[in-house]
């Protein structure tokens, strides 16, 4: 027992014997990067809607204002270190309330504008990141530390532990970025002038975190719920209910009318006695309660609003053990990937193989009622091909929104309610003319199918977005750009760096894609971001450990190309092979970035996180939602396939 105390004892005051050191001082700044980069991304999911189009822009500005930072800071070589140590924590606290007080400049659900996204992350996300790339490069310039990369991969690592851990708990974000800090503390303890600021900065940040909530929703709310799929705001309006999910309607009892026509319109169909499955629901368990002899099952997956008769399970791995005669699926608009996600081939596939050989599945979708906008055009013609895909038979009634119906028997125009209702029988099909439900369910002009390689909610985000700010969003593109090019320019200017900025370009798209994938299949991307990250760190941390590594321009686009291929293709891939994905590239990346000895580790850390910038911002705006991921995996093989050549030249 004395030796283990004593062995204890040793490593406790080897620690703080070396925490003035560079290299604990880069891994300390490391934890707290990737932790509060995390932080962040969750932050501007919630006040971005959800929009996954902004993902790669908000990770691209990080890194490239983390490689600038790096650029300046190689050049003073431990010159105003304890300024830079000094400003992290009240940067990260004046981020993270720059972005919660954005919200109070739009209205709730507003969609908000491409250069508007720019500007928040610059004047949020940019001063922090550009600190702590300083930082590095200061600690990393003239040999100071052996293997630099290392000891910062080594802390983003447990950032990202550590961040995951704490979304497990279900933690406010103000406290994850508190315990971020904490490593701080130990290189802190020598430095007088730090600590105490620090402690301060500290106890305003949890003193003004509930009120910094209301700056993000500027209404009257309940509560605020830390979901596995986003934030969720409860809202109580006498007898009724309604939840907010990352800003976005999620479900309301109030809705009373168009819940009326998603259940009693399908159900009009058939008598059905039978079993009947309602995925997400938003009042027509209720409704369905008014059929005798029906057995109906829910399913959720956000347990802390679930009743406790629901199923909490992925609706998409979902087995039961008897067959479904109706599925009802409530899951709202197609907005983003995460929603988008349960209207595609594979999912349909998936539901009809619980349903019996004479089930419906049907859904009811918010399109306007009167004039559809192009990209509604679009969006309906899209969903609609998918469905007739995938079922022999399609129907749609286009009253209080749009019900769409599908089965593998025939499906008849019957539109008379089974059991009494408020709205539906007096107002609603009565309202609706033959010329309508004839437009509703012609054949669509333009057969598109939606896949998880390339998800419906991106392209249609991406065309929305460009409808509604066609000038502000090309302004925002040539600004964004001027400044990542601008970045590489200032890069020097040998084979090295060029390798390593095509890397950290390939790197950044293969990471965004891997998210968007993942988010395709599981929706789970704002509580799994941490580890995702967790596992493309841990391969950087792995690949610093190489000694040799021959040819890794081409094995870095012959596996970005074979790995991605392969996981688009899959219908729903095991979440670990995911992680794993992300593993193995990181060790590519993180091996290339060792295997360099005559390129200073500040210039190919900047040229990585340029390069990575680039690409994270091309990836979730154009790359993916255009062309599709199998198609960008190929355009990263030939990209350092070329890069292999010149260098080989």
């Amino acid at each position: 027992m004395d030796g283990k105390l004593l062995r204890l004892n040793d490593i406790v005051q080897f620690i703080f014997r070396n925490i003035d050191k560079p290299p604990i001082i880069i891994a300390a700044a490391a934890i707290a990067s990737t932790a509060v980069q995390c932080i962040f991304l969750r932050e501007y999911l919630v006040v971005f809607s959800g929009n996954e189009l902004v993902v790669g822009v908000v990770l691209s500005i990080w890194l490239c204002a983390a490689g600038i930072g790096s650029i300046k800071g190689q050049k003073f070589s431990g010159g105003f270190l304890s300024p830079a140590l000094m400003a992290l924590l009240p940067l990260a606290i004046f981020g993270l309330y720059c972005i919660r007080a954005s919200r109070l400049f739009f209205s709730p659900g507003e969609l908000i504008g491409p250069l508007s996204v720019i500007g928040l992350c610059v004047l949020s996300e940019a001063p922090f990141a550009f600190v702590n790339g300083y930082i590095f490069g200061m600690l990393s310039g003239n040999n100071q530390t052996r293997n630099p990369y290392g000891f910062e991969s080594l802390g983003a690592l447990i950032g990202s532990i550590l961040t995951y851990i704490c979304v497990l708990f279900y933690l406010k974000n103000s406290i994850m970025i508190l315990l971020a800090i904490v490593p701080f503390f130990l290189v802190f303890l020598k430095r007088k002038s730090i600590i105490f600021p620090a402690i301060a900065a500290m106890v305003l940040l949890f003193c003004l975190n509930d009120f910094s909530m209301h700056w993000k929703y500027p209404f009257s709310f309940s509560g605020i719920i830390y979901g596995r799929e986003g934030e969720i705001v409860s809202i109580n309006s006498g007898s009724d209910s309604t939840y907010m999910l990352n800003g976005i309607l999620y479900k309301s009892t109030a809705e009373k009318a168009i819940v009326e026509q998603a259940v009693h319109i399908p159900m009009a169909q058939r008598i059905v006695h039978g079993n009947a499955l309602v995925v997400f629901d938003k009042g027509q368990c209720s409704e369905l309660a008014l059929y005798p002899g029906l057995h109906v099952d829910q399913i959720e997956t956000e347990p802390k609003i679930s009743s406790h008769e629901s199923i909490i399970t992925a609706p998409e791995t979902y087995k039961p053990e008897k067959l479904y005669d109706m599925i009802f699926l409530g899951a709202g608009m197609p907005q983003t990937t995460a929603t988008g996600r349960y209207y595609t081939i594979s999912f349909f596939k998936h539901i009809k193989s619980i349903m019996t050989d004479s089930g419906i599945f049907s859904f009811t979708l918010p399109f306007s009622e009167n004039y559809m906008s192009h990209s509604e055009k679009q969006q309906f013609e899209i969903i609609q091909s998918t469905l007739k895909n995938v079922f022999k038979n399609t129907l749609v009634f286009p009253g209080a929104g749009f019900t769409f119906m599908a089965s593998d028997v025939p499906l008849h125009a019957v539109w008379t309610p089974q059991v009494k209702t408020r709205y539906l029988a007096s107002s609603i099909i009565s309202a609706v003319s033959a010329e309508r439900i004839s437009a509703a369910n012609m054949q669509p002009l333009h057969v598109r199918l939606n896949t998880a390689q390339k998800p419906l909610g991106l392209l249609m985000g991406f065309t929305i977005w460009i409808e509604q700010f066609k000038t502000t969003a090309y302004v925002a593109a040539g600004i964004f750009l001027t400044i990542v090019l601008l970045s590489i320019v200032a890069l020097p200017k040998n084979r090295d760096v060029v390798s390593m900025c095509t890397t950290g370009f390939v790197t950044g798209v293969y990471s965004i894609s891997l998210m968007l994938l993942y988010q395709s299949a599981f929706g789970l991307l704002y509580s799994r971001v941490s580890l995702l990250m967790m596992s493309l760190t841990s391969g950087f941390v792995l690949g610093t450990l190489m000694k040799r590594l021959k040819h890794y321009d081409l094995l870095i686009g012959l596996y970005c190309f074979v790995s991605l291929g392969l996981l688009s293709l899959m219908a729903y891939p095991p979440a670990v092979l995911f992680y794993c994905a992300n593993i193995l590239m990181g060790v590519l990346t993180g091996g290339q970035f060792v295997v360099i000895k005559k390129t200073p580790a500040a210039s190919l850390y900047a040229a990585d996180l340029c390069g990575g910038a680039l690409g994270m911002a091309l990836c979730s705006t154009v790359l993916v939602p255009v062309f599709g991921i199998i198609a960008v995996a190929g355009g990263l093989c030939v990209l350092k396939v070329l890069t292999w050549f010149s260098h080989c030249s």
